[in-house]
C-alpha cells in the first residue's frame, strides 16, 4: 500500500560496517518497515586486523556520536513514504548499547529491540588506546563523552587475539570500579516506550543476561513494562532466525544459539508489529 512506513533503524555491533543493515534491512522492509542501517564505525586495527572497510567512518570505537540518530531522523523525515513519528531501533551488542542510550535521551523513540544488551556504557577502544587504557568512552552525546565503565586487561586481550576472554575483561573492569557504576549506568527508566531484551546466559562477550535483569528491575521499579527473553544455554549471537552457525567468540553451543534464534525471532516480529503497527 501507499501508507507511510514506520522506521526501524538497524544498529550494528562491534563488527561495524554495513553488514547488519545489508542483512536485516531487506527482511524488515518486506515486513512493512522503512528499514535503514546506520553504519557508525568501521574497525581499523592497523597491523592487527584486516584493512578498514569504510574510510569515511571512525576506525576506533571512541566517543561515537549518539546524536547522529537525530540527524538520520531528520533526513528520513524528508523522504516520501516514511513515517518518522513511529520510530524503532533494532540493535545488537554495541548496537544495543547505542539504542538504549538513545532511547533514554530522545522522546521520539517508540520501540527498541536490544539483543545481547548492556546496562552500562563501556570504555571505548582503538589502536590509540593501547597507551591510554581506561581514559575514553565508547559513546558521546551533544559533544560530551558519556561516563563509562572501564575494562581490565583490554590491551592484553587485543594481543591475545581470539584467545582473549572478553567477558572477563568486562566483568573484571566492572568489579574494579563500583564507584563508576552509577554514572556509567544507562538511565533506561527515562525511556517510556516499548522495550524487548534478548540475551544468552552463556554470552562470551559480556554478561548480557545479568544486564537484562538489571534493566528489567530498573524499569519495573519505574512502573515501565519490559519484555525479556533469556536463553540460559545460548551465547551472544542471537539475531535473526537462522540455523546453527558459529560466530567467533559468541559463547553457547551452535545448537542452543540456533534454538534461541528460532524462538526469539517470531517474538521480535510480533513485538515490532505490536509496537510500530506497520501498514498492511
Amino acid at each position: 500500500g501507499d501508507e507511510p512506513r514506520p522506521v526501524v533503524v538497524i544498529l550494528h555491533g562491534a563488527d561495524g560496517g554495513t553488514e547488519a543493515g545489508d542483512r536485516f534491512g531487506p527482511i524488515l522492509a518486506r515486513m512493512g518497515y522503512a528499514a535503514v542501517g546506520l553504519p557508525y564505525y568501521s574497525p581499523d586495527w592497523g597491523d592487527y586486523g584486516p584493512p578498514k572497510a569504510l574510510p569515511e567512518l571512525p576506525g576506533s570505537f571512541l566517543d561515537i556520536r549518539v546524536d547522529q540518530l537525530a540527524e538520520l531522523r531528520e533526513a528520513l523525515r524528508a523522504m516520501p513514504g516514511v513515517d518518522v513519528e513511529r520510530f524503532g531501533l533494532f540493535g545488537a551488542s554495541k548496537g544495543a548499547e547505542f539504542a538504549l542510550i538513545a532511547a533514554s535521551r530522545y522522546d521520539w523513540i517508540d520501540s527498541v529491540v536490544a539483543y545481547a544488551p548492556t546496562d552500562v556504557v563501556w570504555e571505548g577502544w582503538g589502536l590509540e588506546m593501547i597507551e591510554a587504557e581506561g581514559t575514553r568512552s565508547s559513546f558521546s552525546f551533544g559533544g560530551e563523552p558519556l561516563p563509562f565503565m572501564p575494562y581490565r586487561g583490554f590491551v592484553e586481550g587485543l594481543l591475545a587475539g581470539p584467545a582473549a576472554d572478553l567477558r572477563a575483561i568486562h566483568e573484571n573492569g566492572r568489579a574494579d570500579h563500583p564507584d563508576r557504576e552509577a554514572a556509567a549506568r544507562i538511565p533506561v527508566e527515562r525511556y517510556p516506550g516499548a522495550l524487548m531484551l534478548i540475551a544468552g546466559g552463556r554470552d562470551a562477550q559480556w554478561n548480557s543476561s545479568t544486564a537484562a535483569s538489571n534493566i528489567l528491575l530498573t524499569r519495573t521499579n519505574a512502573g515501565l513494562e519490559t519484555e525479556v527473553q533469556v536463553y540460559p544455554e545460548a551465547g551472544h549471537d542471537l539475531v535473526g532466525d537462522g540455523g546453527p552457525r558459529q560466530a567467533a567468540r559468541s559463547g553457547g553451543t551452535p545448537e542452543a544459539n540456533a534454538a534461541a534464534r528460532q524462538d526469539a525471532w517470531p517474538r521480535v516480529v510480533d513485538f515490532l508489529a505490536r509496537t510500530l503497527t506497520p501498514g498492511t
